[in-house]
């Protein structure tokens, strides 16, 4: 089973994916937002292709903690995948992740917003993905 990680915005929506052991994410693609039933049918067909059992939706909260200005919106996108049967959806922090994919988008010389939105759902996933598997590597050292 694999994890899928969203960078949700009003115009693009970056995706991520990890390797089969959940260890390292890779950005998979940006898609246009089209709305909610566009955006479910292409997650629907990235689960089958890619054997996706979690989804990781970045939230987006303002730096006090508070929810941010997406949070309405994004929360209706959640709904929505969460009522895919077989998926769990996983919100997680996502505060600064897009300014560190224009950082590094920038390091490479590149002004892609696509790819900026890739590299935040990459950086939300692995994220994540370092969470879990460091309470999964230091429960079992004892």
């Amino acid at each position: 089973m694999r994890y899928l990680g969203i960078d949700f915005g009003l115009k693009r929506i970056g995706l991520a994916i990890s390797d089969e052991n959940n260890r390292i994410a890779f950005g998979l693609a940006t898609l246009e937002n089209k709305g909610l039933k566009d955006l479910r049918s292409n997650i629907e067909r990235l689960i089958e292709r890619y054997g996706i059992g979690k989804i990781v939706v970045g939230f987006p909260n303002n730096m006090n903690g508070t929810p941010g200005y997406l949070s309405k919106e994004l929360s209706k996108v959640v709904e929505e995948l969460k009522s895919i049967p077989g998926i769990e959806v996983i919100t997680w922090d996502e505060r600064l992740t897009s300014v560190e994919g224009e950082r590094i988008a920038r390091e490479m010389g590149k002004k892609d917003k696509k790819l900026i939105d890739r590299i935040a759902a990459t950086l939300i996933l692995q994220n994540y993905l370092d969470f879990i598997n460091r309470n999964v590597d230091s429960s079992s050292s004892f």
